[in-house]
């Protein structure tokens, strides 16, 4: 089977709203070596940025300074990992 991108709609709790897109088996692998240590360990400085790189499609070019509260910055960047390994 060829890979189909999957797309979804996500509203943070303040209301803004995002599109993930996963991406290829091949690319989240190199994500996940990117994004974490040794042990498997996320890495908040490296894994939130290819989050919104890759995943966060909708408003495209993110970054982590671009969100008003770090509390919001999580969320949409655990929002987008948990659809990267789940696809949903």
């Amino acid at each position: 089977m060829a890979f189909q991108a999957k797309k979804k709609e996500f509203e943070s709790e303040v209301g803004n709203k995002y599109t993930f897109q996963n991406v290829m088996n091949s690319k989240q692998a190199e994500i996940m070596d990117e994004g974490t240590n040794a042990v498997g360990k996320v890495l908040n400085t490296k894994m939130m940025p290819l989050m919104l790189k890759h995943v966060v499609v909708t408003p495209s070019g993110l970054t982590m300074d671009d969100f008003e509260t770090w509390t919001e910055l999580e969320e949409v960047t655990n929002a987008a990992f948990s659809f990267l390994r789940k696809g949903q």
